[in-house]
């Protein structure tokens, strides 16, 4: 486990069934978590109906969770996002308000006070530093893919490149940010 993860101890007793420690993992990361949900699915509603599920989720695979392979954090933003991904991909349309404009890196939910953010500074600071070493287009790719829920076809079209290019560009992206980040 890795030694500054300050959630992946409440992820081991959530596995052995511990509900409080379920509750403080909430109360801790719901904040960002719901910012991850509200920024694919637009809508608080849907959003809330993300979160949940996602939690669920997190509860019922609790024991899966690898300290190895990644953050705890990370790993429970990911079960979030593909939730909320699944929800996109089943209704075969984007949601309405979906057509704001890419942002840039500032994706982050504004509902984290600073004694949230305490846990993920390090960890936010060293993604930051290591998409500044991305090129451009990977860093957009990769960025509008997980934050923003593009698939492939609307990155290709939003960027003007080729399909199979994005497809490289966020894989490479990802590649990258996977060696910078261990």
């Amino acid at each position: 486990m890795l030694k500054n993860d300050p959630y992946a101890e409440l992820l081991q007793l959530c596995a052995l069934g511990d509900e409080k420690a379920f509750a403080r993992l909430y109360q801790l990361t719901s904040p960002k978590l719901y910012g991850i949900a509200l920024s694919l699915m637009k809508t608080k509603q849907a959003a809330e109906e993300v979160l949940q599920e996602g939690y669920l989720k997190i509860w019922n695979n609790a024991a899966t969770f690898n300290a190895s392979r990644a953050s705890a954090l990370t790993w429970m933003a990911t079960i979030v996002r593909n939730r909320g991904l699944d929800v996109i991909r089943s209704k075969k349309v984007r949601p309405q308000e979906v057509e704001s404009e890419y942002e840039g890196e500032e994706f982050a939910s504004t509902l984290m006070g600073p004694e949230d953010g305490a846990g993920l500074s390090l960890e936010a600071r060293r993604l930051a530093e290591c998409l500044d070493t991305l090129p451009d287009r990977q860093k957009e790719s990769v960025l509008r893919a997980y934050c923003y829920g593009f698939t492939h076809e609307e990155l290709a079209e939003a960027l003007a490149a080729p399909l199979g290019t994005v497809k490289a560009w966020v894989r490479r992206g990802l590649e990258r940010l996977r060696k910078c980040l261990s």
